[in-house]
């Protein structure tokens, strides 16, 4: 049996200029008449019987019996006439034909196995036995299935466009990928090519100490995408690109072939400046402002400043990055802070500085241990008493991180987990926090991923000497933008003067004044859906609490909040426009409500 070559119809740039006057009868579904009528020919100013318009009939007919066959419809009856000045197109479809099974085909078989199974197919390609399928969605397969080779090792691999085998009887396809392996791929050598104004010498070994294969090893697809993500995430550079030299065959394996990795790169502008605006209704507007010079040691060492000021508060930090300190892929950083609050419950002035020496494995997994010292001068509006806080802190932080970017994650896991102990007068005490946050994509469309379910989490606690005070701004609060988006800013926990059924909520401090707590649990869901390439739209579900003991149940009495908001997308980041709803509003013993109906939330990038 003759095996047909599948066509695929393609979309014409300019078909919004064309003036159809056909008309397609038989075909209820409208997606395949739109498509079949964009690609029809230009039928005004066509006579009935002209040679013109016999010789475009015909042409149609086999433009519609492609496009036909490309959904399944092998055996439609096509009946084209011209008639009062337009072309008819009456279609009898008869019965689609239903995927039944692929047939891999290689072309230089070896003795060597490729890894690639029909069930991979069937994952890759998202096909279902027995079902009907599109042959564009087939088509579109050759690319998914020679990704998944390239992981395999085979860097010049080529899938041709399938065939298609059809039972006439049974009314089924097959689909046959013929596949050129072109032997598996040893890396001979890797070039570096830097364009820089500055000395390209010197950063030469800052990408050497991001390449993860050496030598002689087997190519590795994944590997070249992390070390391209890892580069481009330092924005030293403003382009990286892989070239594989032409394949070499091995003079003693004929399964082998060998090439030369070059790697060009262009450096970025080396000084950025960035500057927004943030809102919430519970915390007013807010400034975001931050200088960065990159690269500035010619070694890839950034400095950068950072200014987030409201009304109220004052948050400043200088930071300096060094790489490849002691050994490659390791990170010094090191921040001096000044921080002023005004909190309905608290006032402090705190400066310091830190420095931590994080060691990146396998690009994922980086764990970190530094020094920091801290001073700070605390007053408790609640307690109405000022306290004093001067301690050494010893951080030690672990992180996993396989997502895709840091300020709109599409898929990946995302875990933080930091704990501090803080030696001192007159405080002792260790603080422990935990993030995780999880990224599925379900589908995808032209604007990359059209559902993303984002899944987060949090938790804290402080261990102290039940002797010891601890200073109000050291506990933990949750509510607010990047928190329980449905309660106002800090407003979550234990509050002032609050009847909400339980024995610790109720005391007799001042109204309007949040306690904070020891412990602290959040958990939230957030579908993402992306409309438009510069638009999106978002639901989610959020709960917390915050405990006045450390180590509490994290699941009792959580508040929750739920709402809706909108994303517009840009080069940097997404801006989120969120309005959020409490599940709960809470009365003081006079009836007075102690949380707004709904809070409203402008900022740049994901809530997590």
């Amino acid at each position: 049996m003759k095996l047909p070559r599948i066509y695929v119809p393609l979309m014409i740039a300019t078909m919004q200029a064309t003036t159809c006057e056909a008309t397609i009868n038989g075909i209820q579904n409208r997606e395949i008449v739109n498509l079949i009528k964009s690609q029809l020919s230009d039928w005004s100013d066509i006579s009935a019987g002209s040679v013109s318009a016999e010789f475009k009939l015909k042409k149609d007919k086999r433009i519609i019996k492609r496009i036909l066959a490309s959904y399944g419809y092998f055996d439609a009856q096509i009946c084209p006439v011209f008639q009062n000045g337009k072309a008819v197109f009456n279609i009898t479809l008869n019965e689609r034909y239903k995927f039944d099974d692929v047939l891999l085909l290689y072309i230089d078989q070896r003795n060597y196995r490729s890894g690639l199974k029909v069930k991979h197919v069937f994952d890759l390609i998202g096909i279902q036995y027995d079902t009907y399928t599109d042959t564009k969605q087939l088509s579109d397969g050759c690319e998914k299935i020679a990704d998944f080779l390239k992981g395999k090792g085979f860097a010049f691999v080529q899938v041709h466009a399938p065939k298609v085998q059809r039972d006439n009887k049974d009314k089924r396809i097959k689909a046959i990928y013929e596949i050129k392996l072109n032997g598996k791929t040893v890396i001979d050598r890797t070039i570096i090519n830097i364009k820089s104004k500055k000395a390209p010498k010197l950063l030469e070994p800052f990408v050497r100490n991001r390449i993860a294969w050496k030598d002689g090893d087997i190519y590795d697809r994944e590997k070249i995408e992390n070390m391209k993500n890892d580069i481009m995430a330092s924005k030293i550079f403003s382009g990286v690109s892989v070239v594989l030299s032409k394949p070499k065959k091995d003079e003693k394996d004929t399964s082998v072939v060998h090439t030369t990795i070059t790697i060009n790169l262009e450096e970025a502008l080396l000084r950025d400046v960035a500057a927004g605006l943030k809102y919430g209704s519970s915390e007013k507007f807010g400034v975001l402002l931050s200088w960065t010079h990159y690269n500035i040691n010619g070694k890839g060492a950034s400095l950068s400043t950072s200014i987030d000021a409201t009304k109220e508060n004052r948050y400043l930090r200088i930071k300096y990055d060094t790489h490849d300190l002691f050994y490659k892929r390791q990170t010094l950083s090191t921040q001096a802070f000044y921080i002023k609050e005004d909190e309905s419950s608290y006032k402090v002035l705190k400066s310091g500085a830190e420095s931590m020496l994080w060691q990146t494995f396998d690009t994922k997994f980086h764990a970190g241990c530094g020094l920091c010292i801290e001073e700070s001068e605390t007053t408790d509006k609640i307690e109405k008493k000022d306290l004093d806080f001067s301690a050494l802190g010893i951080p030690i932080g672990l992180k996993f991180d396989t997502t895709d970017e840091y300020l709109d994650p599409q898929k990946g896991i995302r875990c933080q987990a930091t704990i501090t102990p803080y030696i001192g007068h007159p405080h002792n005490l260790t603080v422990f926090t935990g993030k995780a946050s999880i990224y599925i994509p379900f589908k995808k469309n032209a604007f990359r991923n059209f559902l993303v379910l984002a899944v987060y989490s949090r938790y804290g606690t402080i261990f102290r000497n039940k002797n010891h005070d601890i200073p109000r701004d050291k506990l933990f609060f949750a509510g607010g933008a990047n928190s329980v988006r449905g309660y106002g800013y800090q407003k979550i926990g234990a509050f002032s003067d609050v009847d909400d059924g339980d024995e610790e909520n109720r005391n007799n401090k001042p109204l309007g004044k949040p306690l904070g707590g020891e412990s602290v649990f959040e958990i939230g869901v957030e579908p993402r859906i992306r409309v438009a390439d510069n638009l999106g739209f978002v639901a989610f579900l959020e709960g917390g609490n915050v405990y006045s003991k450390k180590m509490a149940n994290p699941l009792r009495k959580l508040l929750f909040g739920y709402g809706v908001g909108i994303r517009y997308y840009t080069s940097f980041a997404p801006i989120r426009f969120d309005i959020a709803f409490p599940t709960k509003i809470r009365k003081t013993k006079k009836g007075k409500k102690v949380d707004s109906m709904f809070n409203l939330y402008i900022s740049i990038g994901q809530a997590f």
